[in-house]
């Protein structure tokens, strides 16, 4: 599949000038300094810059085009006006989908969305050429463009799509257009741009209104909100759960840890029969994600046992509830994100694998809650105390409030350099460490410094 100028063109309603057709576009870029010849320069705006003073550079870089919103001067380069260069990066992308003839799995949800991503890369890979967006470029950019870098000869994409406020999902949303869409669970995460748990089930469910035809939606059964807002637009979605929901195919449940360390036993039931597995990943939340890659799976025509191997060969992302372990001491680099939703679950999960050894919580505030926040925070306070850790760290200007809901002392952070002096004043030898907060809090310098340290310690104890 060759994708051309004139291609493009029509894609925004423009005329398809002469020699348009025999242009054809190398790769899509967004960044001046990344395009090469050939390329197709899309100005966008944001917030600190605006592409457009970047297009005479990326003339001179070898462009094929330029897409802007407005008139550009001194630029050698073919120039297609569009209203909006956003909306046009999403159009072509939907355009580029169409051509290629791709079946396009969309996923999202509060937590566990990039997991689930990941693990239906790794089960589909087996059957199908696969496309996936890179991590988690899940935004009006970051999706569009990971569509674009797919190729017709990988059949199915699997999307993820992020949102922060009220009104992304209807922009993101007609871009995947998708086959499957996939709502892992709802809980409060964004609230400052989407209001309340209620509002985050409303705001994700826009996705399924732009189901494709006969397209199919896959949704958790243990969140009543989610349900009940998905239930509104869609008859009869597929429903997954870990709470075994009376009439729900799709079940999954935590059994404990694996003799090899940092992978889990699960319960795994589907249509095709139930019975217990080992995977490359230990915690309760993620039981959730088996539940719903296995309800995806079958959607796609794959079998139980083709979720089970391909799962064998996932590979852990190193800031996704990563566990590293040095001698008898586990760092659990969970240190991507933060919400509420996530840090519960997390927590929970690493007191179950510390068992009766110590738990040690180095925590961070947890961002964009709105009016939320204080609550949220005390919260949290209320979860840690119910862990029962031995010590617990926090960065961020909310530890007083988590401090209120906990009841206990709580070591305020500065520096990772203060933070393993004051590790090493406790003296714990054995037990696990969980490490995560907010990705702008940079949390995993807090779980580098740790692993390095234990594995020193390790290595000394063994010359």
């Amino acid at each position: 599949m060759i994708l051309t100028l004139a291609d493009a063109a029509r894609c925004f309603g423009a005329l398809a000038e002469e020699g348009y057709d025999k242009t054809v576009i190398n790769s899509v870029q967004t960044d001046s300094r990344t395009v090469t010849k050939d390329d197709l320069f899309v100005c966008i705006s944001g917030d600190n810059y605006d592409g457009h003073e970047f297009a005479a550079q990326a003339a001179k870089s070898g462009a094929a085009a330029i897409i802007a919103s407005r008139m550009l001067d001194d630029v050698d380069a073919p120039v297609i006006m569009v209203r909006d260069t956003l909306k046009a990066l999403g159009k072509l992308a939907a355009c580029w989908r169409d051509m290629c003839g791709a079946r396009l799995v969309a996923v999202t949800g509060t937590a566990g969305k990039t997991t689930v991503k990941e693990m239906l890369y790794a089960v589909c890979s087996q059957k199908f050429s696969v496309a996936k967006n890179y991590r988690n470029f899940n935004n009006q950019i970051g999706l569009p463009m990971s569509m674009l870098k797919a190729t017709d000869e990988q059949e199915l994409w699997i999307m993820e799509l992020g949102i922060s406020h009220q009104g992304d999902m209807e922009e993101l949303a007609p871009v995947a257009s998708p086959d499957i869409a996939v709502i892992t669970n709802v809980g409060p995460g964004h609230l400052e741009g989407l209001g309340d748990e209620a509002g985050v089930a409303q705001a994700k469910t826009v996705l399924l209104k732009y189901l494709r035809q006969s397209g199919s939606a896959i949704i958790s059964r243990d969140y009543p909100l989610l349900w009940d807002a998905a239930r509104e637009i869609v008859d009869a979605p597929t429903a997954f759960s870990t709470q075994g929901h009376r009439d729900t195919s799709y079940v999954a449940s935590f059994l404990g840890g694996a003799e090899v360390e940092g992978w889990g036993r699960f319960d795994l039931r589907t249509p095709e029969g139930e019975g217990e597995l080992i995977a490359p990943f230990c915690g309760e939340h993620y039981a959730e994600n088996l539940a719903c890659v296995a309800a995806v799976a079958h959607e796609l025509g794959l079998s139980r046992e083709d979720v089970i191997n391909g799962l064998k060969t996932l590979e852990a992302d190193t800031q996704r509830f990563c566990c590293k372990v040095g001698g008898d001491v586990t760092v659990i680099d969970d240190t991507y994100n933060a919400n509420p939703l996530s840090m519960r679950r997390s927590i929970a999960t690493a007191r179950e694998l510390a068992g009766d050894t110590p738990l040690v919580l180095v925590l961070a505030d947890m961002r964009e809650l709105g009016r939320e926040t204080v609550m949220r925070h005390e919260e949290l306070g209320t979860i840690i105390r119910e862990a029962a850790p031995s010590a617990v760290f926090y960065k961020g200007d909310h530890r007083q409030d988590v401090a209120k809901g906990y009841g206990g002392d709580i070591t305020q952070l500065t520096t990772p350099d203060e933070f393993i002096t004051r590790w090493n004043e406790l003296g714990i030898d054995r037990g696990v460490v969980l490490v995560k907060g907010s990705r702008s809090l940079k949390m995993e310098e807090y779980a580098n410094i740790l692993c390095r340290k234990v594995k020193a310690g390790m290595q000394g104890d063994n010359q």
